[in-house]
């Protein structure tokens, strides 16, 4: 497994390649999350003076009384229509990302791959005989990721517009002055239809990270024959979960699928080569420069440490009565995928 500084500048460069695709996105999504809702601010507002205009007593509207309310519900509907335009949006700028993605996934294995054959060779040679992606093995990824980007996304829009609509029913404190309650209501309609950026982002950046590595597999399973498996790698920053943390640095079997994070996790897949005595090549391997995450993290300054694990976590460890590996568990969800997530700290301290 002899991955060398070539390999992680490697891994480091698709992974911050993948990190511009998902930032573009995110501000794609979301601009025009803020353009919708700022079509649809106004035409609220004004009908929520009008609601809240005719009230004597000072309290919130009934639920009748907001259903007769004939410009709220024509605004309420047309923030419907411009969740199920932002909901399409969300399909096809997802499914754009996610085909960048996949070919930075797949064009990057045969440079990694060679990055960890002995110098002496000739790498460009190397890189010549190593199978690369095809245009098959990208739409086949990119449709994938696709349906299940359509499956994920399909309630977004009506999630969205069901808890604008749940917030005018809970109301507000009228009192006095209806003009600030109206302008009060606004803020939380505004927090319940951007629910569904939120949603969004989150959809959409997973499931390009896992196209991602999906056709970082893809690449290496067409060159299984020089590899024998690959590599849990972290970012290892003070933002990287304390699950992922733990996961570095872990062999997994070829075949096997992953890195599977929890959502939006930005681990990747390096592709771990046979020693080289296994492919004909009579020289040792030298030693693997895989960062070791127990002595990164302890070289960390103290807040960064906290950053990454929160004081209880924290404690537990440097009391020494969990191990590295206790840090994260595999969580089986029936309508997504496994995923390692940190271990709560309550299971850490019984």
């Amino acid at each position: 497994m002899p991955v060398t500084a070539d390999t992680l500048a490697l891994v480091a460069a698709a992974r911050a390649a993948v990190d511009d695709i998902l930032d573009a996105t995110t501000r794609t999504l979301t601009g025009a999350w803020v353009t919708a809702w700022d079509g649809l601010a106004l035409d609220l507002l004004l009908a929520l003076d009008e609601l809240l205009a005719t009230l004597a007593g000072g309290g919130w509207p009934s639920r009748a009384r907001i259903a007769r309310a004939a410009r709220l519900q024509e605004a309420l509907e047309a923030a419907a229509r411009a969740l199920e335009e932002l909901t399409a949006r969300v399909r096809s700028e997802t499914a754009t990302g996610a085909r960048g993605a996949v070919q930075t996934g797949l064009s990057a294995q045969p440079g990694i791959i060679a990055s960890q054959m002995p110098p002496g060779l000739n790498r460009a040679a190397l890189l010549s005989q190593l199978t690369r992606w095809s245009e098959r093995d990208l739409a086949a990824i990119v449709a994938r990721t696709t349906e299940r980007i359509t499956s994920l996304t399909r309630p977004l829009s009506a999630d969205a517009e069901a808890a604008m609509r749940r917030e005018l029913v809970r109301g507000v404190a009228v009192g006095a002055n209806p003009v600030d309650a109206a302008r009060a209501m606004l803020a939380r309609l505004e927090g319940a239809f951007n629910g569904g950026l939120t949603r969004a982002v989150t959809i959409a950046r997973t499931e390009m990270l896992d196209a991602h590595r999906q056709a970082a597999q893809a690449g290496q399973d067409a060159n299984a024959s020089v590899l024998s498996g690959w590599i849990w790698s972290a970012a290892m920053a003070r933002t990287t979960c304390p699950a992922c943390w733990a996961m570095h640095g872990t062999v997994h079997r070829l075949e096997e699928p992953g890195p599977q994070g929890h959502p939006q996790c930005r681990c990747a897949r390096t592709p771990a080569v046979r020693p080289w005595r296994e492919l004909g090549i009579d020289m040792d391997d030298p030693p693997s420069v895989i960062p070791d995450a127990q002595a990164t993290f302890r070289s960390m300054s103290r807040d960064d440490q906290l950053a990454v694990m929160g004081p209880g976590r924290l404690a537990t460890l440097d009391r020494g009565d969990i191990a590295w590996a206790d840090l994260a568990q595999r969580r089986d969800n029936p309508d997504w995928r496994p995923s390692y997530v940190p271990t709560p700290v309550g299971q850490l301290t019984r």
